[in-house]
């Protein structure tokens, strides 16, 4: 029966006996359950992306197919199935308990994801922006990939990683107009009116002139208040940004379809060299 439910596309084997319907969860939740069929110790410890999961710290593209385990040597012995494992020495800063599963501490696995990371420059931006957003230490996270002998593109990601990034989607925006050599903007810098009335709080922003908005939809709650509407907070946001155009400031948004067609930097560098900002 349930053979023939994982061969119908009904269920997916996710573990040994462990079985769930197909699409039903999140692949972050999904990849929870494979990681609680681990048995980790301190010499297999749960590592990279699937100790990312059990941090809670989001990823660039991540790939969830097998659980990755980090152990001493090839002697150690674990389990293979749906198991990925990396031989590497962890030192005991290195590996934490979370809900009683031993895996790599936020920086161990943050360093261990960007040099992993499949979108190599952006995916490597991503975790380390979101690991200093949850409170990774930047001096350990500079130690460890000093340690790791870790590659040119992660050393740069680490250094233009900042907390105030509040998603991997305003980090990829990022990493385009970086990749592009356009001027590293500002981000969540407030945008002051002559009264010192804020006027906005953009994901990025040049010289207060260009304004970087990732995701239109999110933007909207930005500016949302109590007892506010959907619809309500999508007129203010409007009449924000009509204020900002009124004032000469250039208001520059972009989707994850912009991301994916790789269209974030060309309108950068457009209004950036119209308002004298790039030669």
């Amino acid at each position: 029966m349930l053979y023939r439910a994982v061969a119908a596309g009904d269920l997916d084997r996710i573990g040994s006996g462990l079985y769930v319907p197909a699409g039903a969860q999140s692949p972050d939740a999904r990849h929870r359950l494979m990681i609680g069929e681990v048995k980790t110790s301190l010499r297999v410890v749960v590592s990279h992306a699937s100790a990312a999961v059990l941090h809670g710290l989001p990823m660039l593209r991540p790939e969830f197919g097998d659980v990755h385990v980090t152990v001493p040597s090839e002697s150690v012995r674990v389990r293979s199935e749906f198991r990925r494992i990396h031989v590497a020495i962890l030192y005991p800063g290195d590996v934490v308990d979370l809900g009683g599963q031993c895996a790599t501490s936020l920086e161990r696995t943050a360093v261990d994801v960007a040099a992993a990371s499949p979108m190599g420059f952006a995916g490597a931006l991503a975790v380390f922006d979101a690991a200093l957003r949850r409170g990774a230490h930047p001096g350990v996270l500079a130690d460890l990939v000093r340690r790791r002998g870790a590659t040119g593109t992660v050393r740069l990601a680490l250094r233009h990683s900042s907390p105030c990034a509040d998603g991997v989607g305003e980090s990829w925006c990022r990493a385009q107009l970086l990749a592009a050599r356009l001027p590293r903007p500002r981000l969540k810098h407030p945008l002051l009116d002559v009264c010192g009335e804020v006027l906005a709080e953009p994901d990025m922003d040049w010289d207060g002139s260009i304004l970087g908005e990732f995701d239109g939809a999110a933007r909207f709650g930005r500016v949302r208040v109590p007892g506010d509407s959907p619809l309500s907070a999508a007129w203010r946001a409007i009449a924000r940004d009509d204020r900002l155009g009124r004032m000469g400031i250039r208001v520059l948004r972009f989707t994850w379809t912009d991301l994916e067609r790789r269209d974030v930097a060309l309108p950068c560098r457009y209004w950036l060299r119209r308002v004298g900002l790039l030669g």
